[in-house]
């Protein structure tokens, strides 16, 4: 009788589980990975006072820690070699009761990673703002946040998932081969969510903007139209409505302060010989803002959490790359690993970082030279470049400021291992828009343009530049929203018939030459050389053995007289080429004369 009485409640505790709400991070995990070790969290009610029993040969419990909430427990593990895809089931015992977790293997995606070229170019687009292809989702209920309101800058707005899937083709004809979204995960956050940046579950997207399927749906579209998706990863903090933070099952997470300490934002303490200790510890472990905890990336339980959650991501959908948020703030031993445990799984997959710095020997600190291309970051987001630019179309010439402020930032480009695969922009989602910076001169922005997607590096647009959108100010004003992509816009700027004369003048403008650069050898592969500005005028030259292009700037308010003779080194003074801008041939003969303000780009065949 007794025996049958605890198999009746044996019975009854299991049917009970399978009814209660269970989580597991990560939710399924792949075999033949080349780290073999496995960590899971599992969230259910009372589990903590559970333990793990060994179930196959093909998964083993090497510890269990309990979390610090009795719903929370950790389990590392350790995948066999021989472990086959499918549902395994993982056993969890108190006493009597148990809890069973049918935990799914996968085999590991061993795809070929398409990485980012020199002739690709990125459109990068914030999802909430783009197109609105699903307005069922606006609003979610329970969530902490459910305004919607597209008069507020700081709201939600309704864009999504699917309104990109809409569009893409609007996003290759204009010559863009390559996708970056600003994150998609979930952000239930009270206010202000919309961005991305404040990550409330690692392993599911933002209900507003869609399932996990829609975003794999979206990548796997892309690829069918040729083009590549970058996945934007953030590591140093998470949303303050993170069970992480709400439960805190396990504290060392997180970096705690008696009181509200944010971070310094002086990446510079890392590598400065004279900076106090307080000061590093401030910028590493300082919070981000108040609704954004510091992770303690230190800790080798959410260090092995976080990396894991990198490569679920890149095994479910397929990515070809991935942009790291501000890489500079995280412990840095942390981040070579992160980066080192990437390469291993998929040593070609592309990535780069904001490092977003005021001197080029502070960004370059963070991708040393001396370390092997698995071993260290490469690739960072170009923010001298960037910053360079803005001097470059509207100050006077002198002799570091205007033109020859770029010719002096690139100069340093021995600093890395790899400058031609860095990520150049104009402006990006946190800046004021370039046109706004410019005054809205439309023929800065052009050769800013223009510049950028000649210059060595992979050049990247912030959605919205080649329909002259001009924000400035708060980030809600500068992430403004695409006309045509909601229901009812007045403007269908997605189509040439919803665009100004001014907007279609400048979309085709960067069309004719995103599409020219896509299929031109010195682009994609070709080396880099500038010469010194000369009487405001800067020429630089990208080359191969078979072709050579030339892009010339004067920065003069007067027309100027070039000698080409001076460019021998690359070229005869005498040639024919193709004029890219005006899409004309053009033949020269020892002169070059450029209008006041004029960019030229030509493309010769050697």
């Amino acid at each position: 009788m007794k025996n049958t009485w605890l198999l009746f409640c044996s019975l009854l505790f299991s049917i009970t589980a399978k009814t209660q709400h269970i989580e597991v991070f990560p939710p399924n995990w792949y075999t033949q990975m080349q780290d073999t070790t496995l960590q899971i969290i599992v969230k259910s009610k009372g589990i903590s006072n559970y333990q793990m029993a060994n179930v196959s040969n093909e998964i083993f419990v090497s510890n269990s820690i309990a979390g610090k909430h009795p719903d929370y427990i950790l389990v590392n593990l350790k995948i066999t070699k021989n472990a086959k895809p499918g549902f395994k089931k993982l056993i969890f015992r108190k006493g009597n009761s148990k809890i069973n977790i049918d935990f799914e293997l996968k085999e590991k995606n061993n795809r070929k990673v398409n990485a980012l070229a020199q002739n690709d170019f990125i459109y990068l687009l914030m999802p909430d703002r783009f197109a609105n292809g699903d307005v069922k989702n606006d609003v979610i209920k329970n969530y902490a946040e459910t305004s919607h309101n597209r008069k507020e800058p700081f709201d939600r707005h309704g864009g999504d998932l699917k309104g990109i899937q809409n569009n893409l083709n609007y996003i290759k004809s204009l010559g863009a081969t390559t996708l970056w979204l600003t994150p998609f995960q979930e952000n239930n956050e009270a206010s202000q969510s919309y961005h991305g940046y404040a990550i409330t579950n690692h392993y599911q997207t933002d209900p507003r903007y869609g399932s996990n399927q829609d975003y794999f749906n979206l990548v796997q579209a892309c690829h069918q139209n040729n083009q590549k998706v970058i996945i934007d990863l953030v590591y140093n903090h998470i949303g303050d409505r993170h069970w992480m933070q709400t439960d805190q099952p396990f504290p060392s997470f997180i970096h705690q302060f008696d009181t509200f300490t944010r971070t310094n934002y002086r990446a510079n303490t890392l590598m400065d010989p004279y900076a106090s200790t307080a000061d590093k510890k401030i910028f590493t472990e300082g919070w981000f803002d108040k609704h954004m905890p510091d992770l303690n990336l230190k800790d080798s339980l959410i260090a092995k959490y976080m990396i894991q959650q990198t490569l679920w991501w890149l095994n479910e959908a397929e990515v070809d790359g991935i942009r790291i948020d501000t890489y500079s703030y995280p412990e840095e031993s942390f981040m070579k690993a992160c980066y080192q445990a990437i390469r291993k799984e998929y040593p070609d997959m592309s990535i780069f970082a904001e490092i977003w710095e005021h001197a080029v020997p502070l960004q370059s600190y963070f991708t040393p030279k001396d370390k092997k291309p698995s071993e260290d970051l490469q690739q960072v987001l170009d923010f001298q470049f960037c910053f360079a630019m803005d001097e470059f179309v509207q100050q006077p010439y002198g002799w570091t400021e205007g033109v020859a402020k770029l010719y002096y930032s690139l100069s340093q480009d021995y600093l890395y291992r790899d400058p031609y695969h860095h990520v150049i922009f104009i402006d990006n989602h946190d800046q004021d828009r370039f046109l706004s910076q410019v005054g809205g001169d439309i023929n800065k922005l052009k050769t800013g343009l223009g510049v950028m997607l000649t210059m060595r590096g992979i050049p990247c647009m912030f959605y919205g530049t080649e329909v002259l959108m001009q924000g400035k100010g708060p980030h809600g004003v500068i992430r403004e929203d695409f006309s045509g992509g909601w229901p009812g816009d007045l403007n269908n700027k997605f189509l040439a018939s919803g665009r100004s004369a001014a907007e279609n003048d400048l979309w085709n403008y960067i069309q004719n030459i995103a599409t020219w650069r896509k299929n031109n050898n010195a682009i994609a592969d070709g080396k880099f050389m500038q010469f010194v500005p000369q009487d405001g005028v800067y020429t630089y030259f990208r080359y191969t053995e078979n072709n050579t292009v030339m892009v010339s700037y004067n920065s003069n308010a007067n027309e100027a007289n070039i000698d080409l003779n001076r460019f021998k080194e690359r070229i005869n003074s005498n040639f024919k080429a193709y004029d890219v801008i005006h899409q004309k041939q053009s033949s020269f003969n020892n002169k070059l004369k450029l209008g006041a303000k004029e960019l030229i780009i030509l493309e010769i065949k050697n």
